[in-house]
């Protein structure tokens, strides 16, 4: 089982670009969860050209909370399609309807992180895209459960200093990270002007993935553009099947460690 959480301190690194691009090339089925508490639905209005939900997404869910009704088919019955693929099912569990419904989702978390982890009965991940991390910093009980916390980043000073703050953050609220595999680095675009191993020096954590700076392929991801003829063959999409390939291994390692 395998729960893969994405986030960034700003500067419109590509958070959401890059879980929508790993939950496509995940070699598993999945279901990305869209658990931006700025409730922006980037994925819905972008990559999915805005599509209805239909009413679906994570208010039902806390709603089925509030029932007590079993979560792990809540999840399944309330996420869409996010691409279609003949070998495995990739789903998208649609965010939060306003900003202040983030807040309210705090006692929801536990059981419904705990319902994630058991849809590996159906040979399903979960990735979540927590967005930008706000003043409030990241939910303790995401970073608690998923076996890899990515934040993703530009290598510019900019982008670096942003997630030194953001970084700074969590440890003085003491939140505990990702189990055995822990907290580290996406780098977008390496070598503007920064290396991968001077960003790691720098904010003492390590580099979990390099991706492809790509600006075409990634309009397809961020914002529904065309997909380019040559999509499949493009740096950034050849990034991230490396990554997700990577990161998949890196949470089943975890799991086993944890025994989870």
């Amino acid at each position: 089982m395998a729960i893969l959480a994405l986030t960034a301190a700003g500067g419109s690194p590509g958070a959401t670009t890059t879980a929508v691009g790993v939950a496509l090339c995940w070699p598993r089925s999945v279901v990305l969860v869209d658990a931006d508490p700025g409730a922006h639905q980037a994925v819905l209005a972008g990559f999915l050209a805005g599509q209805d939900p239909g009413g679906r997404g994570l208010v039902r869910v806390a709603e089925a909370h509030r029932d007590q009704r079993p979560l792990r088919e809540v999840i399944i019955d309330q996420a869409i399609q996010l691409a279609e693929d003949a070998g495995s099912r990739r789903l998208f569990l649609p965010g939060f309807a306003k900003p202040g419904n983030a807040r309210l989702f705090a006692g929801v978390w536990p059981e419904l992180l705990e319902a994630m982890r058991r849809l590996d009965e159906f040979g399903i991940d979960v990735i979540l895209d927590l967005g930008r991390s706000t003043g409030e910093g990241l939910p303790p009980p995401v970073v608690d459960a998923a076996e890899l916390v990515g934040i993703v980043l530009r290598s510019s000073l900019r982008s670096v200093m942003s997630t030194r703050v953001m970084l700074a953050a969590i440890e003085d609220r003491g939140v505990p990270v990702g189990g055995a595999a822990g907290l580290g680095l996406i780098v977008v675009g390496e070598g503007r002007p920064y290396a991968g191993g001077e960003i790691a020096a720098a904010l003492g954590r390590p580099v979990l993935a390099r991706l492809a700076l790509d600006p075409v392929a990634a309009a397809h991801l961020s914002d529904g553009a065309p997909r380019p003829r040559k999509f499949e063959r493009s740096a950034l999409t050849r990034s991230l099947h490396t990554t997700a390939q990577a990161f998949r291994d890196r949470c089943a390692e975890a799991t086993e460690l944890v025994g989870r």
